[in-house]
């Protein structure tokens, strides 16, 4: 049975508070950094997980003179009271990716689907590039190397039709204030091909297993008995680049507890 994404405007018609953040930050690399962060809706349950949607952005621009250092790898890391949960929903092999287009991927994959956004990227060569220097994403459920884990599937025509298939991994952390991490690699080419300069991607997707209500993302408010309110920083977001450190950014605001 196909399960589709549902709307971000009707999970979040009744409650419509977010958490979120950006930031704008200088690197070595000859790069600026830019990072965004949203989680809807900000009013939570006490203790029980409830479906959340989850916004992130990034992007690398030139700062100065010189071509700035690109994206190899991002990291966000969900709040410890966040849940990533997989059990019965479908998977998105691989091989139903390479090649496809857009429509093509959602046709093969459709039940997967967890998540949508965009790509940009600066291309050298547009007569060779590897990837698309702007696209649309889709991520998909699926195993990477054996482990729970996403397919992120861009493509775009421009400067030549091109599709790249991104690994995410999904792993538990324990201990401190962040637990479930999305890592994405970014495509892994010369520095003459061209360089990755930004993406965004929404998280949602709600479904049923076994006669149950599930949620790929679900968060609770951690607020003690008696307060309504509490400081939640809900997603970390680090950003690799070729050049220089990381760069990290917590999205950080409050959450509510949301009435019964």
């Amino acid at each position: 049975m196909r399960r589709r994404l549902l709307p971000l405007a009707a999970c979040a018609a009744a409650l419509a508070l977010v958490v979120s953040a950006a930031a704008d930050v200088v690197t070595g690399g000859n790069a600026r950094v830019s990072f965004h962060g949203k989680i809807t809706p900000r009013a939570l349950p006490r203790g029980v997980a409830a479906p959340i949607t989850l916004r992130v952005a990034g992007s690398v621009k030139p700062f100065g003179g010189g071509r700035p250092a690109g994206i190899r790898r991002v990291e966000v890391a969900i709040n410890r009271h966040g849940v990533v949960s997989t059990a019965g929903l479908p998977t998105c092999p691989r091989g139903q990716l390479i090649s496809s287009t857009t429509r093509q991927a959602l046709e093969a994959c459709r039940d997967a689907l967890v998540g949508v956004g965009h790509f940009s990227a600066h291309v050298d060569i547009p007569e060779q590039s590897p990837f698309p220097a702007a696209g649309k994403m889709l991520a998909f459920n699926a195993r990477v190397d054996g482990h729970r884990g996403l397919l992120a599937h861009v493509f775009g025509v421009h400067p030549v039709p091109n599709a790249e298939v991104l690994p995410m991994t999904v792993k538990e952390q324990t201990g401190g204030q962040f637990g479930s991490t999305l890592t994405v690699i970014m495509p892994q080419v010369g520095n003459d091909w061209g360089y990755v300069t930004g993406f965004d991607l929404t998280l949602r997707r709600d479904y049923r297993y076994r006669g149950h209500a599930r949620s790929f993302l679900a968060a609770s408010c951690p607020a003690p008995k008696g307060l309504k309110e509490v400081p939640f920083k809900a997603a970390r977001g680090t950003f690799y680049l070729s050049e220089g450190d990381p760069v990290t950014e917590t999205v950080s605001g409050h959450c509510r507890v949301a009435p019964k």
